[in-house]
């Protein structure tokens, strides 16, 4: 894609320190949707996979990068995060963080970086104390239901296919349903009744009817759900499986977005999952972001699944999940880094998929993508204060009342 940077991201006077008061009469890029397209250690993580094994798969042939490709095609330089014997180029041989554009970095690893991130900001912007326990003295209480679990798993997946779908097929499979397979026996009264038929005992557990019914007759197993799931997963050996409703979930979320021509155009001639590092020019502390796509031309974009892509509605999630500061945070460190990403521009392909399969792609007003700005330059600074001073104040200092007026339906 072929895009005008506009004055704002490519002023030759441009710094990093000085970004918000930046001369707001300065061009503004053209709008997105008027442009055309152009044609290391063995340490095991809380999950068990231990992060050589991550290292190995993400150098793994359809995974890894094409770095000469890449640079041929940008105006700025990108570098493999490994070296060819797994080693990382992000690192000094003090285990400092380097500043750069990255490629294959496994997502646990990022995690793990000692830089500062927007989910880090974004907590911060909640309060302090909100900051304190999740990233100083943590205190586990999630308790995941499993419809939640299923809608994490499903936004997983569909980012994965949307950005990253080479090799999925290698990896998942999708596991047997048995309400597609309603012919299949199930239940242990199922079961009771082929043994009863069959002249066999019917007493015992669920497995122990199952296995009666194979030693009796090994083609019962054709009948038999268990027994034809196991059958399913032995066959996908060395893959891991996927439920059939977050399956379905996900492969209509991809081709949700992919049916919508400007996301597909978005998503489009680029690059998924980089990996920024950066110091902040303010703070002096290290910065990381991990942009989900950035087009060769530096236009970031960032996939998110939703309850509901109404655009009157999902405002609120926007706001309440400070998406805006997201935006500017990554294209204030990606501007760090020199990718050149064009003034109050970061698309967000949004799909829903539990009651229907709808795609919208939403952009922040150049007036949001400032005040976001604002919010993120005092985060910041803030942020390090607390942690230079080890104060974790909640929403207030709390040396005095704080005094309140209700809102109207909370009044007589």
């Amino acid at each position: 894609m072929t895009f005008n940077m506009g004055g704002f991201f490519t002023d030759d006077s441009w710094t990093p320190s000085t970004i918000i008061q930046q001369d707001p009469t300065l061009p503004v890029s053209a709008s997105l949707k008027k442009v055309e397209s152009a044609k290391t250690s063995n340490k095991t993580d809380t999950k068990g996979e231990s992060l050589s094994s991550l290292i190995q798969d993400a150098l793994s042939p359809y995974k890894k990068a094409n770095i000469e490709e890449i640079n041929q095609r940008t105006s700025f330089t990108v570098t493999a995060g490994y070296d060819d014997q797994g080693n990382p180029n992000f690192k000094d041989a003090n285990g400092e963080l380097i500043p750069g554009i990255y490629t294959d970095i496994p997502n646990d690893v990022y995690h793990s970086l000692p830089a500062i991130s927007s989910s880090m900001i974004k907590k911060f912007l909640i309060s302090p104390a909100h900051y304190y326990r999740a990233y100083v003295d943590p205190v586990n209480r999630h308790r995941t239901s499993k419809a939640l679990e299923r809608t994490f798993d499903a936004g997983t997946y569909a980012h994965e296919l949307i950005l990253e779908p080479q090799g999925f097929y290698d990896h998942y499979y999708r596991e047997l349903s048995q309400a597609e397979n309603p012919e299949l026996l199930s239940t242990l009264e199922e079961l009771k009744s082929l043994c009863k038929d069959n002249n066999l005992k019917v007493s015992g557990t669920k497995q122990v009817l199952i296995d009666r019914l194979l030693e009796a007759d090994p083609t019962f197993g054709n009948r038999i759900f268990d027994v034809v799931k196991k059958q399913n997963d032995e066959k996908n050996a060395g893959k891991k499986g996927i439920d059939p409703v977050v399956w379905d979930d996900a492969h209509r979320s991809c081709h949700a977005v992919r049916k919508n021509e400007w996301a597909d155009k978005l998503l489009s001639d680029g690059i998924a999952e980089l990996s920024v590092i950066a110091r902040c020019p303010e703070t002096g502390r290290m910065l990381k972001v991990r942009f989900d796509w950035l087009s060769y031309n530096g236009v970031p974009v960032d996939v998110k699944t939703s309850r509901t892509v109404n655009p009157q509605k999902f405002i609120y999630q926007f706001a309440d999940l400070k998406y805006d500061v997201q935006a500017y945070m990554y294209s204030f460190v990606g501007r760090l880094a020199g990718i050149p990403i064009p003034r109050c521009t970061f698309p967000f392909v949004s799909v829903e998929y539990n009651e229907a399969d709808i795609c919208e792609v939403f952009e922040m007003s150049d007036e949001d993508f400032r005040i976001a700005g604002t919010n993120y330059h005092r985060a910041i600074n803030e942020l390090v204060d607390c942690i230079e001073n080890d104060d974790w104040y909640g929403y207030t200092r709390g040396t005095a009342s704080t005094i309140i007026t209700l809102p109207k339906r909370g009044r007589v």
